[in-house]
């Protein structure tokens, strides 16, 4: 069977020098080696994030673990969580929150709408919070968020701002240590184009000052126990996921060896491709406008799961919706090294499907 070329939300397709650092004669994580190649990998995830390499933390994980990380390491119990909503992934902070023994609240605005600043701003001065979380691209919906707007709003009165940066860092404008955000964490399978497997989280120096000194609820998602391993690779906590960070090493060189800003300029542009390609065609995105690694749209008639049957048989997977409205929704991803050509075809290839089903 031909693999399917991946036009998911994530993972991504991996280009060769990726695939073959991944399959590489396995080495001790320990050893000489391995320590060099961490240390490359931690140094280029905190110029990635534009963040401190001591605030820095890589770790073998999901993007999930980054979310748990947080009210493990930094949160107390009883603490007021407010998590903004519009998208499937802003819903598990506040579950994880939950867990914890949080006080989470929801403010939640419906697909397509934005944060609305004005209602933002009367629940925090309504109340006072300690956490505020978002998801910058929530990859059920496509909707790409303002963090610095919002990250604003949130230092204002005097929170930590969290940023669910999993599908947006590599692809868009973000520089952790100017930015107004507290806590921001990613994962390897998106724009970076890795394989899934490698967490990274960047914290603030507040942050670190005000709670460095909570008790960690957890071993393996306390990163203050792990802030000691990125400055010596060679001392022991857990044994890492050797392949997928040697992997992710390669891809993280490729992202510079393209050039920042020219990924993120690549990424911009394909935004616009699929937007303008689904307006046109009478679609409706779930999104105002375009985001930089997914879009999901509304084909306006129950056919999604055909589509996708559709175009795995010509060798692309792309993904269904999310939700309630996951029979009409199909949601594609551009991450990693895809070109404009991958884009259009895989649309067109929609296009030519739905065209054929409703014929």
């Amino acid at each position: 069977m031909v693999h399917p070329i991946l036009m998911i939300p994530g993972p991504t397709n991996l280009s060769d020098d990726v695939l073959k650092a991944l399959c590489q004669p396995m080495i001790g994580h320990t050893s000489q080696e391995f320590y060099e190649e961490f240390k490359e990998a931690h140094l280029l995830t905190s110029k990635l994030f534009g963040s401190d390499p001591e605030r820095t933390v890589l770790f073998s994980g999901s993007g999930t673990f980054g979310m748990e990380a947080l009210f493990s390491s930094f949160a107390k119990p009883g603490d007021k969580v407010l998590s903004i909503v519009n998208g499937y992934f802003g819903d598990r902070f506040a579950e994880i929150g939950s867990i914890y023994g949080l006080n989470v609240k929801t403010l939640k605005f419906e697909p397509p709408e934005d944060v609305d600043f004005e209602l933002l701003e009367n629940e925090l001065s309504s109340e006072s919070y300690d956490f505020v979380t978002l998801t910058h691209i929530d990859t059920s919906t496509g909707i790409m968020n303002d963090i610095r707007g919002v990250g604003k709003v949130v230092k204002e009165h005097g929170a930590f701002f969290v940023v669910d940066m999993v599908s947006s860092l590599g692809c868009t404008e973000f520089n952790f240590e100017t930015e107004p955000v507290d806590y921001a964490f990613s994962a390897s399978q998106k724009c970076v184009g890795a394989p899934p497997g490698a967490v990274m989280v960047a914290f603030s120096k507040e942050l670190l000052e005000k709670r460095g000194s909570v008790k960690g609820r957890s071993y393996y998602f306390d990163l203050k126990r792990w802030l000691p391993i990125m400055r010596d690779p060679s001392i022991y906590l857990s044994t890492p996921n050797i392949a997928v960070i040697r992997a992710f090493r390669v891809a993280l060189n490729e992202v510079f060896e393209e050039g920042l800003q020219n990924k993120i300029r690549r990424h911009k542009e394909l935004g616009e491709i699929a937007y303008d390609f689904v307006v046109k065609r009478g679609w409706k995105p779930l999104s105002k406008r375009p985001s930089p690694s997914v879009i999901a749209f509304d084909l306006g008639k129950p056919v999604a799961n055909e589509v996708a049957k559709s175009l795995y048989k010509q060798g692309i997977l792309v993904a269904k919706g999310l939700g309630a409205l996951s029979s009409r929704v199909i949601r594609v991803g551009y991450m990693g090294s895809t070109t404009k050509e991958l884009l259009y075809n895989t649309l067109k290839k929609i296009e030519d499907a739905f065209n054929e089903i409703n014929h």
